[in-house]
């Protein structure tokens, strides 16, 4: 458990000392938008390119492997479809109940990846997330087009927004690289590498300054099962699927991570443009963070 413990407090301690400076107007409140913009657009896709242009992907299984995160994804989306005939909750709101057990805060786990497991950590959560942000966005666009009060989603615009997603290109561009073997010129490689390592304490202050306790007052009863469900169900569905599939080792506890996960931001700003109900988005956004404090540390002494 020690080494669990040393790996992750400073991941945790950056987001604390996020929601310090936030809390102590340091910075102005108007700021901290424009820093999780830089941070996960303008960043991390340099950090996602590092990961995968540069690594060797030939001592990964990557088929097995990304079978089965992806079908992680789908069988918590199955999962939580099928609670809804029991759930006497407005249609909106379970959109947002969707939101909360389906997305994960891939840059978060690319932290603690990090932490734990260095490089191969860092290409086994990069190659989740770009497989995984397309399923999820249209999984989550597709329920809040059914049961949410907003306008019809327009497929084409948001299609186009998932593909040109500089997450997605950033990744897609280090996979060009590396299976076609491109030499990358040392002082741009250098310079790629530089800029992705300033992205994640920027993620991690973002993350903590993102918290909002208040918010966790709406639907307090509700917030605690969608909690539940993607912090304790979560982890052992795709801890179950990796274990079926035969994986082991360091890809498992990645892949138990990655149903580990806490909210996105990304939930609530979907909710305010589809017609969810973001009042309760925020309150999971911040919930999830902050259990999974608990709940990471616990999952990976009891079966990582």
């Amino acid at each position: 458990m020690t080494p669990i413990i040393t790996a992750l407090v400073p991941v945790f301690g950056v987001i604390f000392l996020g929601w310090v400076l936030r809390r102590s107007n340091l910075l102005p409140e108007t700021s901290w938008g424009p820093i999780s913009r830089l941070a996960y657009l303008g960043l991390s896709p340099a950090l996602l390119f590092s990961s995968i242009a540069f690594a060797d992907l030939s001592e990964i299984e990557l088929g097995g492997f990304m079978a089965a995160a992806m079908l992680g994804f789908v069988a918590m989306a199955a999962l939580t479809l099928a609670l809804k005939p029991v759930l006497r909750v407005p249609d909106p709101t379970f959109t947002s109940l969707f939101q909360a057990t389906s997305r994960w805060n891939g840059l978060l786990i690319l932290a603690i990846a990090i932490a734990l497991f260095g490089a191969e950590g860092e290409v086994l959560v990069a190659l989740v997330m770009v497989a995984s942000i397309p399923l999820v966005n249209m999984e989550c666009v597709a329920v809040l087009s059914v049961w949410g009060t907003g306008a019809a989603p327009q497929w084409r615009s948001i299609l186009y927004r998932i593909l040109t997603n500089p997450l997605i290109l950033g990744s897609a561009a280090g996979g060009v690289v590396n299976l076609a073997n491109i030499p990358v010129p040392t002082m741009l490689a250098d310079t790629i590498a530089l800029t992705g390592q300033a992205a994640l304490p920027l993620i991690l202050l973002a993350v903590g300054a993102g918290l909002n306790f208040t918010a966790m007052r709406a639907r307090p009863r509700l917030l605690g099962l969608s909690v539940f469900v993607k912090l304790m169900i979560g982890p052992l569905v795709f801890y179950g699927i990796g274990r079926a599939f035969g994986i082991d080792g360091i890809p498992l506890t990645v892949l138990l991570l990655t149903g580990a996960s806490p909210g996105a931001a990304s939930a609530y700003v979907l909710a305010q443009q589809l017609g969810g109900d973001a009042p309760y988005s925020a309150g999971d956004i911040t919930a999830s963070a902050l259990f999974c404090f608990i709940t990471i540390p616990f999952w990976l002494w009891l079966l990582g």
